[in-house]
């Protein structure tokens, strides 16, 4: 992926704002996806002589009216074009009115910032004054120390969020888990991280990883369940060429590889994996989660000894959410923290009714679906705490589910048993119908005499005595 593409396709915008507005020498301003101003830096005010409180708030259109005032001229000027509110990073030459007299001649590069969801939020306008005969050059070489500091911040960013610090749990098993990542973090061996759906165990694979000496490298998730065998083939075929890449290479080299659900990995991309190991996988890391123990998958058939031996050399065992008693409300703060910073929304503590209810929950979904209740119900929010009314409408539906216990589950029969039972239905009916006189019961039924004789000494519905 290009330097620009990844710039694009960034989701942390708050991170990226900060890193590369740290210099308030430089001509920046900052547009939503409105193109309203948000921020006009110094260097901007410096390089215009128009005060940021005259800017900022102001909407940037592209078409102006012929009797237009300067400041309109100036928000037109450094409007982002349409492409740019689509994801692309867009060039152009400018005439900025300034808050005096005159004009001033610069180079406008607008750069899209997209949030979590792909979509473009902010718009960061660099303005750089250079000589005719030069601008070109020194623009790039501002634009690439303006990427450098972008790139450098997501770098920081992804280490923040994937620190050992960023495991929460008081709980014992949580507790062994965290030192057990502690431990793992210096070392190149294998590891499976064990437990159920949506418990943590990527985000504590990628812990791992980033804690440790290939930090500066890439980790890719190869889902084995989810790809089929020729897919597999072909990633780790592609792994192994961008491991041996020269260093100049566009992408990072692969450290680690992750396989989910290695319990369910194809057998022949086993054998491939074990006879090819020290060529096509030489130096990465090989790591996996899997929701068993995969000493049971290999006695049920599905994997090789030697393939488990490959990643079960430390085995990291992550509990289910309801068994983690009081670290519910401890990552469900956790949650609350992140949306107040991140997304400025209201609540920053959870009331009592609401912790209780949070606490009573059994959380099929584990950790995951934690984060995602806490997530809407902060955006509904407009309190300080989160109240029960502000938990979201699935939530409420769980919770009742929960709290009435399903129908006691019907007892197994043989299929010979419901068809004698109903075989004894029909015969004990007809025979009622036809009080009790055998020969019209066995014409309905379209029997003979004698077999239908036979057939009720069998069902138990006549006696053998004549």
């Amino acid at each position: 992926m290009k330097v620009s593409e990844t710039i694009v396709k960034t989701r942390r915008r708050r991170n990226l704002v900060d890193a590369i507005l740290a210099n308030s020498a430089s001509a920046v301003c900052v547009l939503d996806a409105d193109r309203r101003v948000r921020f006009f830096s110094p260097g901007m005010q410096q390089q215009t002589q128009w005060p940021p409180e005259k800017v900022e708030g102001l909407v940037c259109e592209l078409a102006v009216a012929p009797d237009a005032k300067p400041i309109d001229l100036l928000t037109s000027a450094i409007a982002p074009p349409a492409a740019v509110l689509q994801g692309h990073i867009h060039f152009a030459d400018a005439i900025l009115p300034l808050a005096g007299r005159g004009t001033i001649q610069t180079r406008i590069c607008h750069l899209p910032v997209e949030d979590e969801e792909g979509v473009v939020s902010r718009v960061i306008v660099f303005s750089s004054v250079q000589p005719a005969d030069s601008a070109d050059t020194i623009t790039s070489r501002q634009l690439s120390q303006s990427l450098h500091a972008e790139i450098t911040a997501l770098r920081l960013d992804f280490r923040n969020r994937f620190g050992i610090t960023s495991v929460l749990g008081r709980d014992p098993a949580m507790q062994r888990a965290i030192e057990q990542a502690h431990l793992l973090k210096d070392a190149d061996c294998g590891f499976t991280i064990i437990g159920p759906p949506g418990s943590g165990r990527r985000h504590l694979a990628k812990t791992i990883h980033v804690a440790g000496r290939h930090m500066e490298d890439a980790i890719v998730p190869l889902h084995c369940r989810l790809l089929s065998s020729e897919q597999l083939f072909t990633a780790l075929r592609q792994l192994g060429k961008r491991r041996t890449a020269d260093a100049g290479a566009a992408h990072h080299p692969v450290g680690t590889v992750l396989f989910v659900d290695a319990d369910r990995m194809p057998r022949e991309v086993q054998h491939w994996l074990l006879e090819n190991l020290h060529t096509e996988a030489a130096s990465i890391r090989l790591a996996a989660t899997s929701e068993v123990p995969l000493l049971q998958p290999e006695q049920e058939g599905w994997i090789l000894p030697e393939f488990r031996q490959l990643l079960s050399t430390v085995e990291i065992v992550l509990p289910s959410l309801h068994a983690r008693g009081s670290d519910v409300l401890l990552l469900a703060q956790h949650f609350v923290e992140n949306c107040h910073r991140l997304h400025n929304t209201s609540a920053e503590s959870i009331s009592e009714t609401a912790a209780a209810e949070l606490t009573a929950y059994r959380w099929p979904g584990n950790v995951r679906e934690l984060k995602q209740v806490i997530y809407e119900a902060c955006q509904t929010c407009f309190g300080e705490r989160l109240e029960v009314s502000d938990l979201p409408f699935t939530f409420r539906v769980g919770m009742e589910a929960q709290r009435h216990p399903p129908a006691a589950p019907v007892a197994a029969r043989s299929l010979e048993e419901i068809l004698i039972r109903f075989e004894s239905e029909v015969l004990q009916r007809t025979l009622e119908i036809c009080n009790g006189n055998k020969a019209e019961a066995a014409r309905r039924l379209g029997l003979t005499r004698p077999k239908l004789y036979r057939r009720l000494r069998t069902l138990g519905l006549e006696s053998d005595e004549p």
